[in-house]
C-alpha cells in the first residue's frame, strides 16, 4: 500500500502539514491507498471514480469537490484522460487547529454519514480562483503562513457550512453531546486510523485514552450513534479489503496480519460483514479488473 504523498511528490505549503498536488494527471493508475492526510480534491474537468472504504463507489464530476478523511482506504477506479484536478492534503493536527470545535462537523459528515462529494457552488468557484495566486505566490509572501492558514480556515469552514446543509446532516443541529465527548471521540478515531494492526478489543483503545471501555462506548454512542466495536469492525474490514485486493498473501497470512486467532475465525468474521468468503471476494475483485 502506497501513500499518495509519495507517488505525487506534492508541494509543501506549510511544512508537512499542508501539501498541494497541482495536477492529478500525474497520479493515474494508482493502487489502493490509505492516505494519512485529510484530502480535498477539486475537479475542474474530466471525471473521477473512486471506491472509498472498500465498498462505497463515488463519482466526481467537473465543478465538484471530493473529500476523503485521513485513514480511509481509497481505490481509484477511473481517472479520465482529460482530467484537470488538484488536491490539498491536510494533516489531522493542522485540520484540528484550523477548524477548532467545528472539526466535529467534518468528522460526522465524512466518518459517520459518509458524505464524500460536495456539488457545484458559487463559493467553490470563488475559492478556486482565489487559491491560484495564493498557492502560486506563497513562497514570496512575508506573511505566507498567516495568509495560508487564514485562507485554509475560510475554505474548511465553507466546506463545513455546505456539509451542514446536506440531507444526511439534519440531525447534527440536535446533537446533545458535549465538547468533551466530541474531543474523546475524535481522539478515538485518530487512534483507530493509526493502528497498523487493529486491536479488536474496545478495552485496548479505552486504555490508551485513559478511560473505561464502558465510558468509551457511552461517548461513541452519544456522538455517533455507533458503538466503538462497530467502528473497529469497519476499520478492520477496510484493511481486509485492501489486503485481499492488493496483496498475494494467503487468507491465513492476512488473518495473522490482522490479529485474528486463526483463518477460520477471520473467514467467519469477513463473511458476516461482506456477505461472502475472503476467497470469493478476492476472486470477484480479480474478475472485475
Amino acid at each position: 500500500m502506497e501513500s499518495l504523498a509519495n507517488i505525487a511528490e506534492p508541494l509543501q505549503v506549510i511544512g508537512k502539514d499542508v501539501l498541494f498536488i497541482s495536477n492529478l494527471r500525474e497520479v493515474r493508475n494508482l493502487p489502493s491507498l490509505r492516505i494519512d492526510y485529510n484530502t480535498i480534491v477539486v475537479c475542474r474537468n474530466g471525471r473521477i471514480i473512486v471506491e472509498v472504504g472498500g465498498n462505497s463507489q463515488v463519482r466526481v464530476l467537473p465543478g465538484q469537490m471530493l473529500l476523503i478523511p485521513a485513514g480511509k482506504l481509497i481505490q481509484p477506479m477511473m481517472i479520465s484522460t482529460d482530467i484537470e484536478a488538484n488536491a490539498l492534503l491536510i494533516s489531522d493536527k493542522m485540520l484540528k487547529m484550523l477548524l477548532g470545535s467545528q472539526i466535529n462537523i467534518w468528522n460526522k459528515a465524512l466518518y459517520m454519514k459518509e458524505i464524500y462529494v460536495i456539488g457545484e457552488a458559487d463559493w467553490l468557484r470563488d475559492i478556486q480562483n482565489l487559491s491560484k495566486p495564493i498557492l502560486r505566490r506563497h513562497s514570496e509572501m512575508h506573511l505566507s503562513k498567516a495568509i495560508l492558514e487564514g485562507f485554509l480556515r475560510m475554505m474548511l469552514l465553507l466546506i463545513c457550512e455546505d456539509l451542514l446543509h446536506h440531507d444526511n446532516m439534519t440531525a447534527i443541529v440536535e446533537d446533545s453531546s458535549t465538547e468533551h465527548d466530541k474531543e474523546l471521540f475524535n481522539r478515538f478515531l485518530v487512534l483507530l486510523g493509526k493502528q497498523q494492526q487493529k486491536k479488536q478489543q474496545v478495552a485496548f483503545y479505552a486504555d490508551l485514552l485513559h478511560i473505561t471501555p464502558k465510558y468509551l462506548s457511552t461517548v461513541c454512542k452519544r456522538v455517533s450513534d455507533k458503538s466503538p466495536s462497530r467502528w473497529i469492525t469497519e476499520s478492520v474490514m477496510q484493511d481486509s479489503y485492501l489486503l485481499l485486493k492488493e496483496s498475494d498473501l494467503s487468507v491465513k497470512e492476512i488473518s495473522n496480519r490482522l490479529g485474528f486467532p486463526n483463518a477460520s475465525f477471520f473467514g467467519q468474521y469477513f463473511r458476516e460483514e461482506a456477505g461472502m468468503t475472503p476467497i470469493a471476494y478476492r476472486n470477484k475483485m480479480k474478475a472485475g479488473r
